[in-house]
């Protein structure tokens, strides 16, 4: 074997989730990998030094199974109790599990014997983190194009059949409405129109009609022509519909645009020629009309409020996104992209508790996708270790709050301090204190001393060895 592939196996085996030892024909250890040494606390030198009968002899554990396998040459699973002093005076134990299995030589006598050790809390902790990151099954729906990523997350029959339909008018001009409430993605799906489509070779214009008053919003789209109004460029500016010229312009909140708007709007998709503020010529502009409405547009025409031309006009191609309650198949899905994301945006690793999940599964989500993006954005920022275990979701769990993330321990006020002093608590003592009630948030907060040492950032025999020392159960 050459060093190359001694140092890989060592790698694999230190990265082993449990225990691994190796012992000789006589139980001295030749082998330990990186977690056992750490379970011991001891050196690998210092425990490569013992025979395991050693820990035996001094009381540390309470039955020798590696014995029980040189005398019967088989596998042994068993149980063993592992015992530590504290401070010399205190003695406390930790239950393992012990798979030991023999290696025999041609004379089939036992040459070596190979052990896994698992404490017993941590076969737990590993059901408990499988339970919280369990597959939740996800459809995403690809551009079918190489020169894109963009993909739209959909396991909802209502999602996939609009996304059916999309595709099918993605080559063609015809103007596309796109309603739904706000979130809902609505410019997602106008993006991954423009980009399965022939105009895919240049970006999308968006413009949101309700981010400008209307005298803005008619130059923006429009252009103008230098000196065409006080505060004009010197130089004039190209509209949006220019920039759009062989591309797609995307019009967002389109019901919100001015009247006054709206017939030069009408003219300039029917003609295809645009006219900039203060100029007396006209452009002639090959766009793609994508427009997004949050209100009813058709009720919106019977009160007066959007003209009926525009309306027909824009709503050739209608497609409607039913908001996240409607299609609750897609809330995991998209809750599992976005904490991809934000995983990789934050350089944090973090997994939903199955509670959360459940939560996140059963609320209504008002605000939709950018709701869940957000709430999923906080958690990622704001929880404390790997695992995201939210007890409430905006309501839904056991109490309404608005707060999703879990709170910290509230810290000593001033007139706490001054009854400490009063009492003759010491600074020791405090500590002592402080410690055994930040040990019990956490250990009742994550329910497993794995999750546990992960939020202290110490380790698993430390969380164990203080719930020890505190009377923590």
């Amino acid at each position: 074997m050459t060093m190359l592939d001694v140092t890989l196996f060592e790698a694999v085996l230190d990265n082993a989730p449990e225990g691994i030892y190796i012992l000789d024909n006589d139980g001295n250890y030749i082998y330990a990998n990186a977690h056992y040494i750490n379970m011991t606390q001891m050196t690998k030198s210092e425990l490569l030094s013992y025979n395991v009968r050693t820990f035996f002899n001094t009381g540390q554990i309470d039955i020798c199974i590696s014995d029980i396998v040189y005398r019967e040459k088989r596998r042994i699973c068993m149980f063993q109790d592992v015992f530590y002093e504290e401070d010399k005076k205190d003695k406390w134990r930790h239950r393992q599990l012990i798979v030991s299995t023999p290696v025999f030589d041609d004379n089939g006598e036992v040459c070596n014997i190979v052990a896994f050790v698992r404490p017993l809390d941590s076969i737990d902790d590993v059901y408990y983190e499988a339970n919280a990151i369990e597959a939740v099954s996800r459809a995403t729906i690809p551009v079918p194009t190489m020169t894109t990523t963009l993909s739209v997350i959909g396991e909802s029959p209502a999602m996939k059949s609009l996304l059916v339909m999309a595709k099918a008018m993605a080559d063609v001009d015809s103007s596309v409405l796109i309603t739904g409430e706000s979130g809902v993605g609505k410019e997602v799906i106008a993006q991954w129109i423009h980009k399965v489509g022939k105009r895919s070779g240049q970006d999308m214009v968006v413009i949101n009609c309700a981010s400008l008053p209307p005298s803005l919003l008619e130059a923006e789209l429009f252009g103008y022509e230098k000196g065409a109004f006080t505060g004009a460029a010197t130089t004039g500016k190209a509209g949006l519909f220019e920039e759009a010229d062989g591309s797609t312009l995307m019009l967002d909140e389109v019901n919100s645009l001015p009247l006054e708007l709206q017939g030069k709007l009408l003219r300039a998709i029917e003609t295809k020629k645009i006219q900039r503020i203060g100029s007396t010529r006209q452009h002639d502009v090959d766009f793609r009309l994508i427009a997004a409405s949050n209100e009813d547009l058709s009720a919106m025409v019977e009160e007066r409020r959007f003209r009926a031309d525009l309306f027909y006009r824009l709503n050739v191609i209608p497609l409607h996104i039913p908001p996240l309650r409607e299609r609750r198949e897609d809330i995991l899905p998209l809750a599992f992209h976005f904490l991809r994301d934000y995983c990789e945006k934050y350089n944090k690793t973090k997994v939903f508790a199955q509670q959360t999940l459940n939560l996140i599964e059963q609320y209504d989500w008002p605000g939709n996708v950018r709701e869940l993006k957000n709430f999923v954005e906080r958690a990622v920022v704001m929880s404390v270790g790997v695992l995201i275990d939210v007890p409430v979701v905006k309501g839904v769990g056991k109490a309404n709050v608005s707060s999703a993330i879990p709170q910290e321990p509230r810290g000593q006020t001033s007139e706490n301090f001054e009854n400490m002093v009063r009492s003759g608590i010491t600074l020791n003592e405090h500590l002592d204190a402080c410690e055994a009630a930040y040990l019990q948030y956490v250990i009742d907060g994550y329910k497993s001393s794995y999750l546990a040492a992960n939020v202290l950032g110490i380790s698993q025999a430390s969380v164990i060895r203080k719930k020890h020392k505190h009377g923590i159960k």
